[in-house]
């Protein structure tokens, strides 16, 4: 959109087209269900920009009409999807290309091999289970783990190839596109003045767009729930009712009034991270049921089996589990000086050093000796959206050190873990409410007492599960 945004400013007399995921399901664009007939509508359009939308299935096989094909490619997509996206027109013109290095995306814990790949998922799925089992005090030995093995392994195969194509990203897409016969030349840089003024330029047409889109979500207006349901299952849909859509699934969410500020912060990520922290402090009771309704919900689609990638995704308890295991939230003390050279903060980063690999595993986050205490410490916490904050090289001249501590943010969260703790309570009660009334109208057959086995409350740790092991 910016680079729509900015073509239109400096050439206003071209016909510009932009498709992509919105605009092609929007009544009101031109883009509307163009998919279909692309050789019509295209030689009617000077410039056409396109997202990852027009990456496979389509053929444009207009000739004369375009003079070359530019691509800006930044790591998201997989190789073959740069390459496939580059062929989509026939023509033999110039492809002018600009790729990242290395690439921003990995599939599972982000292992180079086959066997890396699966043993992770079959030890967290293995894991997952045994602290259901444990958390609930139900069985779970019907689960089928070995559902589509054929499926797994292709799975298998195709992610270790995509995580080492996305280490070398710029080379394994060049080395590709020789291999589909393209001539490779590298281009002169550009001159930094004129690079520059470009990249400034696109920023502040990005910014002036962002931030007219977060003000126009939140000044949508409200939806019922029925609204909102009826909305979320109609296809085509105008950029007004998008908005209101964001606005409505926002509120839900997080239970509090939407701001700009609610809308840029959710589209960083903010979501999964306050979740996070939301199960590790005050909704830590209630994880064991949130991660059993997913399970039992996957269970229930998929008769008894599971499809491990999606039934790890989905699971909580195991990354929560370690984070209590690193006693995350001792860092957390309002005012307290923290130096890596504490004792404290080195037995932290030797216990993370040690369990690196299970790090990796569950939280996506990567350890290594060469990161000090307080780095480690700052990845962590990044998990659930908090830092430590820098407060200056403290002590004597000669042996001066970083010194850190944290300050709570005013984001807000407080008065989002008070609507989600009140929204849990009430569904506890209103779950036990229910199987009061079932007790209550179920004929009484046996007067004999017998001993009922205690809820399972406080499951044993990562260590003791094996997770650390």
């Amino acid at each position: 959109q910016a680079l729509e945004e900015r073509f239109r400013r400096k050439f206003p007399h071209l016909r510009i087209l932009r498709i992509d995921s919105e605009s092609v399901a929007d009544p009101s664009h031109p883009a509307f269900g163009c998919i279909a007939h692309l050789n019509k509508i295209l030689i009617q359009y000077d410039l056409v920009i396109a997202s990852p939308s027009l990456e496979t299935g389509v053929s444009i096989d207009i000739r004369g009409h375009f003079d070359g094909v530019w691509g800006v490619f930044q790591g998201v997509q997989p190789v073959n999807s740069v390459r496939q996206m580059l062929a989509r027109v026939r023509e033999t013109v110039d492809r002018h290309i600009w790729v990242r290095e290395w690439g921003m995306s990995v599939v599972g814990n982000g292992s180079t091999s086959i066997g890396g790949l699966l043993r992770s998922q079959h030890v967290a799925t293995q894991a997952n289970i045994a602290l259901l089992s444990a958390a609930d005090n139900d069985d779970y030995s019907y689960v089928d783990q070995n559902f589509q093995p054929e499926s797994l392994q292709a799975w298998g195969k195709r992610g270790s190839v995509i995580n080492v194509e996305m280490r070398r990203y710029r080379e394994s897409v060049l080395a590709g596109l020789v291999e589909d016969g393209y001539t490779v030349i590298d281009t002169d840089d550009a001159d930094d003045d004129e690079s520059g003024a470009v990249i400034e330029s696109v920023k502040a047409v990005s910014v002036e767009l962002y931030t007219a889109e977060c003000k126009a979500i939140a000044n949508s207006d409200e939806l019922s729930q029925t609204e909102l349901k009826k909305l979320q299952d109609k296809r085509a849909k105008t950029k007004a009712e998008r908005h209101q859509q964001r606005k409505a699934e926002l509120s839900r969410r997080y239970e509090i009034d939407v701001t700009p500020e609610l809308v840029e912060k959710d589209d960083d990520g903010w979501y999964p991270q306050l979740r996070m922290h939301y199960y590790l402090t005050l909704g830590r009771e209630f994880l064991t049921n949130r991660d059993t309704k997913r399970a039992a919900a996957q269970l229930e689609a998929g008769e008894n089996s599971i499809w491990k990638p999606d039934f790890n995704k989905g699971q909580m308890l195991p990354a929560v589990l370690l984070l209590e295991e690193l006693n995350l939230l001792q860092l957390l003390t309002p005012g307290e000086q923290l130096r890596s050279s504490d004792e404290a903060m080195q037995e932290f980063k030797a216990l993370a050093l040690k369990h690196r690999h299970v790090i990796k595993n569950y939280l996506n986050v990567s350890i290594s000796k060469k990161l000090t205490p307080v780095a480690i410490a700052q990845k962590l916490l990044a998990k659930i959206d908090l830092k430590l904050d820098y407060v200056g090289r403290l002590g004597k001249r000669e042996n001066r050190e970083c010194v850190y501590r944290f300050v709570a943010p005013d984001d807000q969260r407080d008065s989002i873990f008070g609507q989600w703790l009140n929204r849990d309570e009430a569904f506890s009660r209103d779950s036990v409410s229910v199987m009061n009334n079932i007790v209550l109208t179920t004929p009484v057959t046996d007067t004999t007492p017998i001993d009922i086995p205690q809820t399972v409350t406080q499951v044993e740790n990562p260590i003791a599960q094996g997770l650390m092991g």
